[in-house]
C-alpha cells in the first residue's frame, strides 16, 4: 500500500530532501508545503487522503501546536506527528497536548525516522484499510454449504453433523449458550432433510406460560378452558410433515414432559379438551442452554425424556472459544447492516482486533447487534471502536451480579416442591414416590429429611 504523507515546514531545503528521502522508499507519496494554511486547505478540501501529516513546530507567525489544533477541527482522525529541532519538554508537551500522537526530533537519524513513520503508517492502514477477503478453504466451503458462517474447525464439525443428521427422522438435541445460533443449526438440519418442503415451526418453551404450553403444543377445542373461544391447532399439527423446534426445552414444566414423552414414543397426541387422537408427523429438534443433567438430579427434568430427545447430540461452543470465526462473522454482519441502512462502512483489522478482545457473553447475537450499532453510529468510512467500547461498558454496568445464595435457595425450593409433588402423586408411598421422582428410595428419604417432611404423617404404612 502506498501512503500519502503531508509535510509542513517553512524550510524549503528540508522539504526537498525529506520528500526525496521518503519517495525513494517506494511506498510513500509526499506532498510538501511551506505555508501551513496551504496544508490545512488540502485537508479541508479532502483532495488527498493522507495517512499522516508531519508538522514542524517553529514556523513564522504560528507554531505547530496551533496548526495541529486547526487540522484536528477538519479531520479529527488524521494521524499527526510533530517534529522540531527544539527538544525542550515544553515543546514536546505542547505538541502532544494539541493532538499530535508522536514527537520526533529533527536530529533523529534517517533510518530511525523511517522506522517511526513506517510503523505509524502500518497502524493507520490497520485502522482504515478493509480486512482481506477470506480465502475459501475447505472448512469455509463445508460451513457455507449448510448455510452457516465461519472458518473454524468447530464450525466445520457442526456442518458435518448437520449433513449426517439431516436424512434421519430421529430427534436432535442441541446444547449451547444463548446467542450461539442453535435455531440456525436447527433450520439448517430441516433444510438439508427430506422434510425441507414441509414447515419449520419454532417454539420457545421459556416464553409461554406454563398453563398455555400444553394447548400451544397440542392445540385445544373450543371451550376447553377459559378464553378458548375457538378451536385451534397446536404446533405439533402445524409442523406436520416438517420439523418442530423446541427451544429452551429445559424450561418446560415437569407435568407437560410426560405428555411430550408420549408423543415422541407413540407418535400421537390429543388436543386439550378433545378425545380425538391425532397422528404426530413432525421431527423434533430440541435445544437448551441449561445444564439438563443437574435438572435431572434436582428432579426438574425427566431422565427418560432426556434420553428420548438426546439421540443425535450437537454441542455448540460459545464465541469466546472460537474467536477465529469473529472476523468472517463480523464482515457478514457489516455487509448486512450496510445493505439494510444503505451505508458503505468498512471493517478494518484494528476493529477486528477489538472485537476479538471482547468476551461476548451474548455470543453471535450480541456481536451482530454491536456491529449494527457501529455501522449506524460511526461517522467516518470505518467503524468507530469507541462506540463498541461504550456499548460494552454500558452492558457491563447493566448486568446484575449473580447472587448465588438466591440461586441456591430457589433450587432448594424447587426440590422441596418436587418431593411433596411426588408423594402426592404416589399416594404417600415412598417407594412409588421415589420412582416418580427418578431417585432411589434411600436418596428420596434423605431429601425428605433435608426438607423437614415428617414421615410419621404419611397416610400409607409403606411410607413408614
Amino acid at each position: 500500500m502506498v501512503h500519502n504523507i503531508l509535510l509542513i515546514d517553512d524550510d524549503s531545503n528540508l522539504l526537498v530532501s525529506m520528500k526525496a528521502f521518503f519517495e525513494n522508499e517506494g511506498c510513500f507519496l509526499v506532498k510538501a508545503v511551506q505555508n501551513p494554511d496551504e496544508g490545512i486547505a488540502l485537508i479541508r478540501q479532502k483532495a488527498i487522503t493522507f495517512s499522516l501529516a508531519l508538522i514542524d513546530y517553529h514556523m513564522p507567525g504560528t507554531n505547530g501546536a496551533k496548526v495541529i489544533k486547526q487540522i484536528r477541527e477538519y479531520d479529527p482522525k488524521l494521524t499527526l506527528v510533530a517534529f522540531s529541532g527544539d527538544r525542550s519538554n515544553e515543546v514536546h508537551n505542547l505538541t502532544l497536548e494539541s493532538g499530535a500522537i508522536f514527537f520526533v526530533s529533527k536530529d533523529t537519524t534517517d533510518t530511525k525516522l523511517l522506522g517511526i513513520i513506517y510503523r505509524i503508517c502500518q497502524e493507520v492502514e490497520r485502522r482504515t484499510k478493509p480486512i482481506k477477503q477470506f480465502v475459501e478453504t475447505e472448512n469455509v466451503r463445508n460451513i457455507n454449504s449448510v448455510g452457516l458462517i465461519g472458518v473454524s474447525n468447530h464450525q466445520a464439525d457442526i456442518a458435518d453433523l448437520i449433513r449426517r443428521f439431516a436424512p434421519s427422522s430421529e430427534s436432535v438435541f442441541i446444547r449451547g449458550e444463548n446467542g450461539t445460533g442453535k435455531e440456525l443449526i436447527a433450520r439448517s438440519i430441516h433444510q438439508q432433510s427430506p422434510r425441507a418442503r414441509g414447515p419449520f415451526v419454532a417454539v420457545n418453551c421459556a416464553s409461554i406460560p406454563a398453563e398455555l404450553i400444553e394447548s400451544t403444543l397440542f392445540g385445544h377445542e373450543k371451550g376447553a378452558f377459559t378464553g378458548a373461544t375457538i378451536s385451534k391447532i397446536g404446533k405439533f399439527e402445524a409442523a406436520s410433515g416438517g420439523t418442530l423446534f423446541l427451544d429452551e426445552i429445559g424450561d418446560m414444566s415437569y407435568s407437560l414432559q410426560s405428555a411430550l414423552l408420549r408423543v415422541l414414543q407413540e407418535k400421537v397426541f390429543t388436543p386439550v379438551g378433545s378425545t380425538l387422537i391425532k397422528k404426530a408427523d413432525a421431527r423434533v429438534i430440541a435445544a437448551t442452554n441449561a445444564p439438563i443433567e443437574s435438572k435431572i438430579v434436582q428432579g426438574l427434568f425427566r431422565e427418560d425424556l432426556f434420553h428420548r430427545l438426546h439421540v443425535l447430540p450437537i454441542n455448540v461452543l460459545p464465541l469466546r472459544e472460537r474467536t477465529e470465526d469473529i472476523p468472517v462473522l463480523a464482515q457478514a454482519f457489516v455487509d448486512q447492516a450496510n445493505h439494510d441502512n444503505k451505508t458503505q462502512k468498512i471493517l478494518t483489522p484494528a476493529v477486528v482486533d477489538e472485537l476479538k478482545y471482547c468476551s461476548w457473553p451474548g455470543n453471535i447475537r450480541q456481536l451482530k447487534h454491536a456491529i449494527t450499532r457501529m455501522v449506524i453510529l460511526s461517522e467516518g468510512k470505518t467503524l468507530d471502536t469507541k462506540i463498541l467500547a461504550q456499548q460494552m461498558h454500558d452492558e457491563t454496568e447493566k448486568t446484575p451480579a449473580i447472587d448465588y445464595e438466591v440461586l441456591q435457595f430457589k433450587a432448594f425450593q424447587n426440590e422441596d416442591r418436587l418431593i411433596r409433588s411426588a408423594l402426592d402423586r404416589g399416594g404417600q408411598v415412598i417407594s412409588k414416590a421415589a420412582r416418580l421422582a427418578h431417585m432411589s428410595r434411600s436418596t428420596f428419604c434423605d431429601k425428605m429429611k433435608r426438607h423437614g417432611i415428617d414421615r410419621t404423617k404419611l397416610k400409607s404404612p409403606e411410607g413408614a
